[in-house]
């Protein structure tokens, strides 16, 4: 009895170990085949090919500022056949060194997804990549290479079109990752509270600079920013003695977003969009820069604060 209850001890074991492995040789043959940095990188390869698994390193919903890739998407990356990045975006980010195969698409410019343009330009090179991990599907990432070139187009003019009255009065951005795209629609760009640093923002000289400005141009649009702090936004228009309009866009959006997708989301925010009035009791800007410190009305982040955020943040080049 003993024997037989250890032989039977002995074949669950078996079994058991046998279920793990044919569980791990599962899993490996499930893992994506390729990373990229960003979701709207993602987007870009499904505009290409909708059967590619694709592994997004940036989590839905994360800040792509202070987000830490964990060792096991690391090694996930790393097995991957291709990885796909923004090395003016993720430059900072600890991504696997000798991978077999990068493909960088905007070494030279940032947010370069934010442009149709700059996508148009880039789409070739990810068709050919995609192609030659794929031979067999070569042709139907030619047919969807096609359309998806038309897609910059149409979507070039959506932006054109929904950008008409911001050109004439000019946008007033917390973060540039807009900027770009701001110049190739020919909008007037007043000022950029924040540098390329994120959470780098100008100190309370500069913030009365750019009031200044927006004083002067009645009808401009704020541009506030997903993932950013917009408490400089918010201190402008309440201090503001001109009308305006504001709006909030995502820079990033979802893993599960095509491009155009997260173009139209955006674009639909200006078409959308609602007058703000001046909210200010005296409708002037204070004259002091103490004024700007010590607002308790309206809590303007002090030069001391920005100076402390700013020190206190690691956050990417870019983003």
């Amino acid at each position: 009895m003993r024997i037989v209850h250890h032989s039977f001890y002995t074949f669950c074991r078996a079994l058991g170990f046998a279920f793990l492995l044919n569980s791990s040789v599962s899993c490996a043959a499930k893992a994506a085949e390729i990373a990229v940095t960003l979701p709207p990188l993602a987007g870009l390869i499904a505009m290409l090919d909708n059967k590619a698994d694709v592994l997004c390193l940036l989590a839905n919903g994360s800040d792509p500022h202070h987000f830490q890739l964990t060792p096991r998407k690391i090694e996930a990356a790393e097995q991957t056949a291709l990885l796909m990045r923004a090395s003016k975006d993720d430059g900072g980010w600890p991504l696997p060194p000798k991978h077999a195969r990068t493909l960088d698409l905007w070494p030279e410019i940032d947010h370069g997804w934010l442009s149709p343009v700059a996508v148009r330009n880039a789409l070739p090179a990810i068709a050919k990549t995609l192609s030659d991990l794929h031979p067999e599907r070569q042709a139907d990432i030619a047919v969807a290479l096609e359309h998806a070139l038309k897609t910059t187009q149409t979507i070039e003019v959506e932006w054109k079109d929904a950008l008409k009255e911001a050109s004439t009065s000019g946008v007033l951005m917390q973060h540039p990752s807009w900027r770009r795209l701001m110049q190739l629609m020919e909008v007037p760009v007043l000022n950029v509270l924040e540098s390329g640093h994120h959470g780098h923002e100008h100190g309370p000289r500069q913030l009365e600079h750019a009031l200044q400005s927006l004083n002067t141009h009645p009808g401009a649009w704020l541009i506030a920013d997903d993932g950013h702090s917009n408490r400089s936004l918010d201190w402008l228009q309440n201090h503001t003695s001109v009308t305006l309009h504001r709006v909030r866009l995502n820079a990033v959006g979802t893993c599960s977003q095509s491009w155009p997708e997260l173009m139209r989301q955006n674009i639909a925010q200006f078409r959308t969009k609602s007058l703000l009035s001046p909210t200010s009791e005296s409708g002037q800007r204070p004259d002091q820069q103490n004024d700007l410190q010590t607002d308790h009305h309206h809590d303007h982040p002090s030069e001391a604060h920005i100076e402390h955020q700013s020190n206190s943040q690691h956050g990417h080049d870019s983003l």
